[in-house]
């Protein structure tokens, strides 16, 4: 999503983070070795 719409769901959740990654649609091809340590964190949250 465009960083202008990601920067209004923080007004929305102020709890929420954001990361944000130049990675485009296939970001897991493209920023995995970045992408995956934020996941495992957001998973070890739950």
């Amino acid at each position: 999503m465009p960083e202008e719409s990601a920067r209004a769901y923080l007004r929305d959740l102020p709890d929420a983070e954001l990361h944000l990654l130049d990675g485009g649609h296939w970001l897991l091809e493209t920023n995995l070795d970045e992408v995956v340590p934020l996941a495992r964190t957001f998973l070890d949250r739950l």
